[in-house]
């Protein structure tokens, strides 16, 4: 992982910038739960413009590991209100990071 990419849903505004640094070797569930609690506030309603959804790439995706196939999804929940994450393998986040 070497750059962020950021898409605003609203204006359909696209930009890549590199990883800021206390973000630097995180990956997964650590990135995306970092990234939902420095980034979105926690009254903000979690089905509104205003929460984010982060894909992060596991640490050994796209390595030639075993099993290294993992993409974490995190985002406030509009559940339970907190930081919620899923994850899931396969070839989707080896091809997502070409």
């Amino acid at each position: 992982m070497n750059k962020f990419i950021r898409v605003n849903m609203t204006t359909k505004e696209i930009t890549t910038s590199a990883v800021p640094e206390k973000y630097a070797g995180l990956a997964g569930r650590g990135l995306t739960s970092n990234f939902v609690n420095d980034e979105v506030k926690p009254t903000c309603h979690a089905l509104g413009k205003n929460n984010k959804i982060i894909f992060a790439p596991g640490y050994l995706t796209g390595t030639n590991a075993a099993q290294s196939g993992r993409i974490s999804v995190g985002s406030k929940s509009p559940l339970t209100g907190t930081i919620k994450e899923s994850n899931s393998g396969g070839n989707f986040p080896r091809k997502w990071l070409n």
